[in-house]
């Protein structure tokens, strides 16, 4: 099916560079003839699991084609290649396509962990600082780490072919399998493992999995690793991507009550828009990502939502490739007194920490701006002076606010209504939004575009107008387009080249 190096050692050297804590050292790389043999072979065979998710990822800034740009109010300023996937026209011959519509790094997480999870038993007969309770902690990360690609595959392809064990070379030509029952076993991954994992890792004081883990501490770990919640978090939104909200809500209460046993807090308007704040670097507000760390050198260009979306003045760029248009932006934030964005009813005024330039033609959507150490440097008249763009801000999946925001879609969606107004209104509060909302008429609505204010850049934006139009089951002309499979990304011709039993997806023949 695919044409995947599947050698440990070449596998770890394309995940490296996403944290120095996954920069696995080449000394400690397993080869033919000491596979399996000690504690760092663990390590490495672990951490390199991890980077290769994070290439998945932050390649091509593929994590935001994927989950922020289709049908979304960006708008791509002289990159025809950005306009087809803002307007899901993804068959169109573009390089960028052709490579983010390929699975095959996706692939490369899932054999590799299969691999350890096979393999990494072995350590424990020749390395007595290897031990069971140690083993089985890494071998549930790597079964979370399954069940976390299968689920991103499934959100972008369909239905995918289901590999359960590893292969060295190439992969089996095997047919794709139906969504449904990759999301099944995805689940069923995530439920195995989420009961081992720790809730922190590192901490000597810790109930469960206590000490220094591979000798860092908790502050080392912290979203760098597949924790309880994390876990939890990840099964609450593959039961919403199903449509099983019951057990969406179950799995979303179990993180909102167990959070703060992982550090997982709110973040201020304040701390989530700093260039300093929430994005820069790995803490456990961030639940889990995968991270750039600019101290030890794992600053890169790409990989970012910045290098998307920065400019002039906050990076030497005059244009971004993308950007909101004013007119989409006032539809999106309406609410007076908004943190985020507001126009003062009285004087015209933008104000804005969403946002740079608010009151000139093109607006700069800054939201995330982690570049270099974490800030813009300039000199005294204004002008940025850093002009070796690179950016440190990691990939994230969830944090605290957009956990609370599926909470209240759940509850919503199994009639408890003032409940999840509750929530939606609190969380509105928390944003400067003095007015709330009174009536639960169009709540499911309110929820969206909610969600659409307050993750805006964090690649949700496609993936809630699917569960939302999934939810409402009232557009005729979505309907159709899922019926055949338009609302996934086409698989690579590449793909199709080196498997004659993979079928294109009808949508896109």
């Amino acid at each position: 099916m695919l044409q995947l190096i599947t050698v440990l050692p070449l596998l770890w050297i394309l995940g490296s560079g996403c944290n120095k804590i996954l920069d696995v050292k080449s000394s400690n790389l397993i080869n033919e003839s000491n596979a399996w043999s000690s504690i760092n072979d663990a390590r490495s065979a672990l951490l390199g699991t991890y980077g290769l998710l994070r290439t998945a990822l932050a390649e091509n800034e593929a994590n935001w084609l994927y989950g922020e740009l289709r049908s979304g109010p960006f708008v791509a300023m002289n990159r025809p290649d950005l306009d087809a996937i803002i307007n899901n026209k993804l068959n169109q011959s573009h390089d960028l396509l052709a490579e983010v519509s390929n699975w095959r790094k996706f692939y490369a997480v899932i054999n590799s962990a299969n691999l350890f999870i096979e393999r990494s038993g072995e350590i424990m007969q020749k390395d007595p600082q290897y031990t069971k309770l140690n083993n089985s902690v890494d071998i549930a990360q790597m079964k979370a780490i399954i069940g976390i690609t299968y689920f991103y595959m499934v959100r972008i392809w369909g239905d995918v072919p289901l590999l359960t064990k590893s292969y060295d070379g190439t992969f089996p030509q095997i047919p794709r399998s139906e969504a449904k029952a990759v999301l099944k076993f995805a689940e069923d991954q995530l439920k195995e493992a989420a009961p081992v994992l720790p809730y922190v890792y590192g901490d000597p004081n810790a109930s469960y999995f206590p000490g220094f883990y591979y000798g860092a501490d908790i502050f080392t770990w912290a979203s760098a690793l597949v924790t309880r919640n994390a876990a939890y978090a990840y099964l609450a939104h593959i039961a919403a991507w199903d449509n099983r909200y019951l057990d969406a809500s179950v799995y979303a209460d179990f993180v909102l009550n167990n959070g703060g046993r992982s550090g997982i807090v709110a973040s201020t308007t304040f701390d989530l828009t700093r260039s300093d704040g929430f994005f820069l670097g790995q803490s456990s507000y961030q639940v889990f990502s995968l991270g750039f760390s600019w101290v030890d050198g794992e600053a890169t260009p790409t990989g970012h939502i910045e290098n998307l979306t920065l400019a002039s003045p906050l990076i030497p760029r005059a244009n971004p490739a993308i950007y909101i248009p004013d007119n989409r932006i006032v539809q999106i934030f309406t609410e007076p007194g908004d943190e985020r964005f507001y126009i003062d009813p009285v004087t015209g005024t933008a104000y804005s920490s969403y946002f740079s330039n608010a009151s000139s033609d093109l607006i700069i959507f800054s939201k995330i701006k982690v570049v270099g150490s974490g800030g813009v440097q300039q000199n005294t008249a204004g002008q940025t002076t850093n002009v070796l763009t690179k950016y440190s801000s990691p990939v994230i999946f969830t944090r605290l606010e957009e956990i609370k925001l599926l909470k209240a879609e759940a509850l919503t969606v199994l009639g408890q209504r003032q409940d999840a107004l509750d929530i939606l209104n609190g969380l509105r509060a928390n944003r400067g939004i003095k007015t709330e909302i009174i009536t639960t008429d169009n709540l499911l609505e309110d929820i969206f575009r909610e969600r659409q204010r307050e993750l805006l850049g964090e690649a949700w934006g496609w993936y809630d107008q699917v569960r939302y139009k999934q939810i409402k089951n009232d557009d005729a002309a979505f309907n159709a387009l899922r019926s055949k499979g338009g609302i996934y990304w086409p698989v690579a011709q590449e793909v199709m080249d080196n498997n004659p039993q993979i079928r294109q997806t009808e949508y896109w023949k």
